[in-house]
């Protein structure tokens, strides 16, 4: 593609086509064209980037583009704002503080613009159009997948005001664009521009077939393409009727909600009423859609001629143009956006993109700079070269002791490092003496407690050790047996009293040792009356480890 040129591509979202046009005195010049199906289920949407994407590749499209993203993708609503004086950037502010109470997401989650439509010197018309931020990434991962860059994203719903104006049409009618998700309806005026989105298109015709016939979406859409290519071949078989009652369904609801638009377009202070309707997109070629628009309406209908001043250069297909004739005024209306007075237009870019292509303008300018700084270096560096050279010299000599004194803090970082593991094993030793000398002086001392309360034997001692290092817990678990004798004579029961007698002065002995802390759990099996087992849970004294 030539560099003087412009590039545009319309995703639609069933089509893909681009064109390059150039300028010639105030005319356009179509020098180029291209467009192609997209091959995907359409009521699947998550399929539509990758079949985008396929059919870029196809069609070898590639460099630097303005792309016109579809109305279904956007949000777009007026409203007025108090007009402000003080410049561009105070009315920015104005226009963002409006944008976060009537843009339903928060800003940092879309990407948005806008377009001013009027100014009375009191209030200022503002159309407002945003698209999620997630979703405008998406698009341009898709676009870059298939050989493009985007330079803009243009919003579809409000281009064909441009081509009204380039083509010069009367003043407040009607631009009715059928797409296949959704339709778009613009009222063009001298004085600005009214657009509202209707969320029905050729899809919502292809959705009531397939629910009329019991058909697959895909099946249906087949289906809708043969019968609406020759419907007069079809007249009188029994499936015509599920066809013409879609096609009458669809056209009625579009038809009311145009009537709702006019009436809230009223409502806004315009007091013309539009008097005629312009049709375009794929799907207003439906037949008998035109005359019943005229009708329901009471309007007159016609359908825009979008090439009507465009001039087409030889190298064009003439036969692929005149069938996507119907699908071309938001490129005609994108290419017309830079010569007429009053164009509109948004850029939907997303803001990091248009960061990345700021800073990669300034790159050489930050590169010359940078050179130009290390340059004014060389003279000083060059005068003080020979005093360098000497301090050199200078620090070399410095050095020399400097590495004699580091040789020898590092000989005493070592001994030090040594010195403090040889400590450590000593206090190990100690502790390890220390303990072994406490597990004979706590011998010594269970044994002299056993002897002082009689008929007492120790069955098992086991040492619980819990935790690690300097904080460890040791329980000492003692199970034994004990004599009671009780106050019967055939002690042929157990007596409880007698029990409890022999079994807590033992307890409160043990714990009384220097070496015990306290007791934890004491558990008693009272089977046999006179022999009485018991296991006791004491916890040791930390400060006398064993």
């Amino acid at each position: 593609m030539s560099s003087k040129n412009k590039l545009i591509i319309n995703c639609g979202a069933t089509h893909v086509s681009a064109a390059e046009f150039a300028v010639s005195s105030g005319t356009l010049k179509l020098v180029n064209f291209q467009a192609q199906e997209l091959l995907y289920d359409y009521s699947i949407q998550e399929e539509w980037l990758p079949a985008l994407t396929k059919a870029l590749r196809s069609m070898k499209v590639s460099g630097k583009a303005s792309v016109i993203a579809p109305a279904s993708w956007m949000l777009t609503k007026t409203i007025k704002v108090p007009h402000v004086e003080g410049g561009v950037s105070r009315q920015q502010e104005v226009i963002r503080f409006e944008a976060e109470k009537n843009i339903p997401y928060a800003l940092s989650d879309v990407t948005w613009d806008y377009q001013v439509i009027s100014d009375d010197g009191v209030e200022t018309e503002i159309l407002l159009i945003s698209m999620r931020a997630s979703a405008a990434d998406e698009l341009c991962s898709a676009l870059a997948a298939g050989g493009v860059e985007p330079e803009i994203i243009e919003a579809s719903s409000i281009l064909e005001y441009n081509a009204w104006k380039y083509l010069g049409l009367e003043d407040d009618v009607i631009i009715l664009n059928v797409g296949a998700r959704s339709s778009n309806m613009l009222i063009a005026r001298s004085d600005g521009l009214f657009v509202r989105s209707i969320p029905i298109g050729g899809i919502a015709l292809t959705q009531a077939i397939s629910d009329s016939m019991g058909q697959s979406f895909s099946a249906a859409e087949d289906l809708k393409k043969r019968y609406f290519a020759n419907a007069g071949a079809f007249d009188g078989n029994v499936g015509s009727e599920h066809f013409k009652t879609a096609a009458s369904s669809v056209m009625k609801r579009i038809g009311m909600e145009i009537k709702r638009s006019i009436v809230n377009y009223r409502r806004r202070g315009k007091v013309a009423t539009p008097t005629k309707i312009f049709l375009t997109g794929k799907a207003s070629i439906l037949p008998g859609f035109a005359e019943f628009l005229a009708e329901d309406q009471k309007m007159s209908v016609s359908y825009l001629d979008a090439l009507d001043k465009i001039v087409l250069a030889p190298s064009v297909n003439q036969d692929l143009l005149r069938d996507y004739s119907a699908q071309i005024s938001e490129l005609v209306g994108e290419a017309a956006r830079s010569i007429i007075s009053g164009g509109v237009g948004v850029n939907l870019l997303p803001k990091h993109i248009l960061d990345e292509r700021a800073f990669r303008r300034k790159k050489p300018f930050m590169i010359l700079g940078a050179a130009l700084l290390v340059s004014s270096t060389i003279p000083p560096f060059m005068m003080f070269n020979k005093d360098i050279s000497q301090n050199i010299k200078l620090a070399r000599e410095f050095d020399k002791p400097v590495e004699e004194m580091r040789a020898r803090t590092e000989a005493m970082e070592a001994n030090r490092d040594l010195a403090a593991k040889t400590i450590k094993k000593i206090e190990d030793l100690e502790g390890l003496a220390e303990s072994k000398s406490n597990w004979i002086n706590l011998f010594i001392d269970l044994e002299k407690r056993l002897m002082e309360h009689k008929d007492v034997w120790l069955d098992d001692l086991r040492v619980v050790r819990e935790g690690d290092g300097k904080k460890q817990k040791y329980n000492l678990e003692l199970t034994g047996r004990m004599l009671v004798r009780g106050n019967s004579k055939d002690m042929s029961t157990y007596d409880s009293k007698a029990a409890n007698e022999r079994i807590t002065p033992l307890l409160e002995s043990f714990i009384s040792s220097s070496f015990l802390k306290s007791y934890e759990n004491v558990s008693t099996d009272p089977s046999n009356p006179r022999i009485l087992k018991f296991k006791f849970t004491l916890v040791v004294n930390p400060d006398k480890p064993i």
